[in-house]
């Protein structure tokens, strides 16, 4: 079983909070006896049984512990596994007693160092938060470094105490062990195996809080005492691979996050032309590499949007009418209404170069944002709420890019005219967030009347048509960072609207306005899918690791069960295709293995025709004996030998097991299978040899160039290869990238023909 562990490592690691899921599963096989072998040769853990009682039977006559009601019989359904042999089902209160903590008088708390240690429920198996206790208290109430404590509250933690004598406060009990023969560790560890059962079941029940009862009534298995030994140092081992794999893992997501904010940067930094071309090509050789988180999608969506409000995403066109053209209709339109409708909102005309976020292009201007639009402000009124009548928007509304309907509170139908003195805002306008949170912008969309709540400006452009691009200038970090600077407040960051209207944005010609917009709202999409994909393939990842721990909890054998269904999926599909035949087989089962992150096979290797693991032949010889499909072999008159494939009266079964290990990443996969359509085995052989080489560089650390990739595959892999022409390969790179068919290094490595003699 521990094989299965380790050999798994990687699909168990990198699934979404795969370490922590590894680590209870670790916990769950150790209290199951099925993380290192039975000994027939130990002592049943029925002697020692013998030995705890009589114990507890001495504590009890002494006057140490109390006798405890009788026990309950263990009833067949509390038995949740099948014991091995040698070990025995007990309750905790057979081997331990649990003593619950004391209300101590929080007049005698203090956080000086006076007195002792109090242990809060936040203390148990976390750092100490630093509560003394100065006062009287009874010895039985006295905690030594050592001891096992558990929280009833909450989190069900077990954990040892790490800190010197203290004392145990209400709501976290000790256990009192009867004698010294069992492993208290052990013990600890079935317990807390068995509250974490408990508290899976919390969110569909009541179960809040851990009594006494439930703790002396919990059912765990005892092995033979040498057994418990082995069982606590394999336990030790395995958890101390997953700190280095926590440390690791902790180190890689950081460089990654710094070197794709570094080449992001190296973007909105550029000096020139020529420098952004550079940093832009550096970015674009790794994209599809670079951008394998949520965080660094949302980082690049950041940077995108920097770089539209900068106008580096587009050309300039120099036939557009200047941005100076367009900041005088709006003046104009100002004074209007500064005549006919009393506007007040203004701000200062010039706009120092000092000030502007960037160096702006011929045709740009800058402008300050109380030029370009009134401002209608509610801030210091509250309005009377009420269950239903007008909607009022309110700062909790306003989201970044777009007006959430949640939450809904209203403000009475007779109240409206009299609250929205101060203007109406209309489809078009932009609303801002000045304080918690501050700075989500978003444009109005809403047809039917709102009202405004303080905390949320509307600003009601003099020119409808600056909103959209507006709008990405005030979400940008650029602006954001101004926004920082000018606003007050410790506890609860905002800005008047005094200091926000002198803030100055750029201002483009109108029509590139638009262009940007619509490259913008293009990129933007892509992310979004790019997200998707992300999340279906881990939503994969998981599945396939919780698949593998279902199969360690019920003893299943390792087997090539995976393989064979995922791989009679693809004949379902591919069967009836004349020009499917073997290597096509192998060349998509490997596609789809590495890019879905599926972990059926490691033993690729770098073959004529590879990448080969020729445990595919096991797998066919397996689906023929399981009636999923079976093979047959013709001789083509080249003189080469077809493999064609025949579906079996099974196939259904491990076609509907597949399909439910891939969940939402059947789509993917359905995805890659068309991508090859109508393609010829040696187009299938160029990708999935090029992803391989790919894959590889990058598990080594390399972000390999184009041409080493090239390289690599017809130098480094098998003579066969030479055959592909570099202009053809390069192609096949390009193609990849534009269908999202990148390796991220997380894929089994091949292994040259050498490495297995040696095997």
């Amino acid at each position: 079983m521990t094989a299965l562990l380790t050999d798994n490592l990687p699909l168990l690691a990198g699934a979404p909070n795969g370490i922590k899921k590894l680590r209870e599963l670790i916990l769950e096989l150790a209290v199951r006896g099925k993380l290192v072998p039975q000994d027939p040769s130990d002592e049943p853990a029925s002697e020692l049984l013998k030995r705890i009682a009589g114990e507890k039977a001495r504590l009890v006559a002494e006057g140490e512990i109390k006798r405890g009601k009788a026990l309950a019989k263990i009833g067949a359904e509390e038995k949740l596994f099948e014991l091995p042999e040698q070990w025995a089902w007990v309750r905790l209160a057979d081997l331990a007693s649990p003593q619950a903590g004391f209300a101590f008088k929080s007049g005698g708390f203090n956080t000086s160092g006076l007195g002792y240690p109090l242990i809060r429920i936040r203390d148990v198996g976390q750092e100490f938060s630093g509560t003394f206790y100065e006062g009287e208290y009874r010895s039985e109430f006295v905690v030594e470094g050592g001891d096992y404590l558990i929280s009833m509250d909450g989190q069900f933690r077990v954990a040892t105490w790490q800190g010197e004598t203290a004392l145990l406060n209400q709501r976290v009990s000790r256990l009192i062990f009867f004698g010294n023969e069992s492993v208290r560790r052990f013990i600890a560890s079935s317990l807390q195996a068995r509250l974490l059962e408990l508290q899976g079941v919390k969110a569909y029940t009541t179960v809040d809080h851990l009594s006494g009862g439930q703790i002396s009534e919990a059912v765990i298995a005892l092995p033979p005492l040498a057994e418990q030994h082995r069982i606590v140092a394999k336990v030790d081992e395995l958890m101390a691979l997953c700190d280095r794999l926590d440390t690791r893992q902790a180190d890689a997501d950081s460089a990654h996050a710094q070197l794709v904010q570094a080449l992001l940067d190296s973007l909105t930094l550029a000096r020139d032309a020529e420098d952004f071309a550079q940093s832009w090509q550096r970015l674009a050789e790794h994209f599809h590499t670079l951008f394998t988180t949520e965080s660094s999608i949302d980082a690049l969506k950041q940077a995108m949007l920097q770089l539209a409000v900068m106008g580096k995403l587009l050309p300039q066109d120099p036939s557009d009418e200047p941005a100076s053209e367009l900041l005088k209709r709006i003046a104009e339109e100002k004074t209007r209404l500064i005549s006919e409708e009393g506007l007040r909102t203004t701000a200062s005309e010039d706009v120092p170069e000092a000030d502007y976020h960037f160096t702006l292009h011929a045709g740009w201007a800058s402008c300050r944002l109380g030029n370009l639009a009134r401002f209608i402000d509610y801030r210091g009124r509250t309005p009377t709420k009420t269950s239903s009548g007008i909607p009022l928007v309110t700062a909790k509304n306003v989201r970044p890019g777009f007006i959430s309907r949640e939450p809904q509170e209203f403000i009475a139908d007779t109240d409206y005219f009299s609250w929205m003195t101060r203007g109406f805002p209309r489809v078009g306008d932009i609303l801002f967030t000045t304080e918690a949170p501050m700075g989500n912008v978003a444009i109005i969309d809403i047809a039917e009347r709102f009202a405004l709540a303080q905390r949320v400006i509307c600003f009601q452009l003099h020119e409808l048509g600056t909103g959209p691009f507006l709008k990405l200038t005030m979400m940008s970090f650029g602006f954001q960072a101004k926004l920082s600077d000018a606003a007050t407040g410790m506890t609860a960051t905002g800005i008047k609207s005094s200091r926000l209207k002198e803030i100055p944005v750029p201002i483009p010609p109108l029509a590139e306005q638009h262009r940007i917009v619509a490259k913008v709202d293009q990129l933007m999409a892509l992310c979004d899918q790019l997200k998707a994909r992300l999340v279906e393939a881990r939503q994969v990842h998981g599945n396939l690791a919780n698949a593998l721990i279902g199969q360690a909890l019920n003893n299943e054998k390792k087997s090539r069960a995976e393989a064979v269904d995922f791989s009679a999926y693809l004949i379902s599909k591919l069967a009836s295709r004349r020009t499917f035949g073997r290597v096509a087989h192998m060349k998509l089962l490997f596609l789809a293995d590495s890019h879905l992150g599926l972990g059926l096979m490691d033993g690729y290797r770098r073959h004529a025709a590879g990448p080969l693991d020729t445990t595919i032949y096991r797998v066919e010889e397996r689906a023929a004996q399981e009636g999923l499909y079976s093979t047959s072999t013709e001789v083509l008159k080249s003189g080469q030998e077809k493999v064609s494939y025949h579906i079996g009266h099974n196939i259904s079964r491990s076609v509907g097991v597949a399909a439910a290990a891939l969940g939402a990443g059947r789509k993917e996969l359905d995805r890659l299978i068309a991508l090859f359509e109508g393609r010829k085995t040696d187009d299938l052989e160029a990708v999935a040899t090029l992803y391989a080489v790919w894959n590889d560089a990058l598990a080594g650390g390399l972000y390999p160039s184009d041409e080493w990739l090239i390289s690599e595959f017809r130098s480094n892999w098998h003579e066969a290869k030479e055959r592909f022409a570099p202009d053809i390969l390069g192609k096949w790179l390009g193609w990849m990238r534009d269908n999202g068919l990148v390796p991220t290094g997380n894929s089994a490595v091949t292994k040259s023909q050498a490495a297995f003699l040696f095997n």
